[in-house]
């Protein structure tokens, strides 16, 4: 059987950070997000999110506000800011299942790989005002906002307020495979 590619090095090497650069990422580097976040898979391939390139001076202003206190510390200073929202008309709640969300995060993940592939930094965020983004980007009812999200290239750390530095100064952990990892039913780990 033949090896395929192994990605866990660049799932590894991502990091959520917070520093950027101000200078505009370039046109081909959002194509390449675009695409990446276009063929992320879906339930019944019903691509049920939207990607709002936020590139007006009002829309950044908008979106920048529409920021919780302890984002707009840092997030205010991404070139390229974006809006993800899921249409729950295109991909309804079934059996509890909130199939939107789910499609929007797979395609969201897709995008933040791919700005790691591509030596961006990237952060999803959930600190945001609901309403602020609803009215900022004339959001339809039926439209959920998923995450804003900030990229640009690499900033210096040194510029970030302290309290922003000594978040991006801690070191990233995950749970062990033991830990997270279950077989046959909940209870019974990987190793037994």
């Amino acid at each position: 059987m033949m090896l395929k590619p192994d990605i866990t090095g660049a799932l590894r090497d991502r990091r959520s950070a917070r520093s950027f650069d101000p200078r505009a990422v370039e046109p081909e580097l959002i194509d390449a997000l675009i695409e990446a976040i276009r063929w992320a898979p879906s339930s019944q391939n019903k691509q049920p999110w939207r990607l709002i390139l936020v590139e007006s001076k009002e829309a950044q202003a908008a979106w920048d506000a529409a920021l919780d206190p302890g984002n707009q510390a840092w997030a205010t200073r991404a070139p390229l800011k974006l809006v993800l929202v899921a249409n729950a008309d295109e991909q309804p709640d079934r059996d509890g299942q909130q199939r939107c969300l789910i499609d929007a995060g797979i395609a969201l993940h897709a995008l933040l790989v791919q700005a790691c592939a591509m030596a961006l930094n990237v952060r999803a965020m959930a600190g945001w005002n609901e309403q602020r983004v609803r009215d900022a980007f004339g959001l339809p009812t039926s439209y959920q906002v998923v995450a804003l999200v900030a990229v640009g290239h690499p900033g210096r750390v040194e510029e970030l307020p302290p309290e922003v530095q000594q978040k991006e100064a801690r070191p990233r952990t995950r749970r062990e495979a033991t830990e997270i990892v279950l077989r046959n039913r909940f209870g019974v780990g990987a190793s037994g």
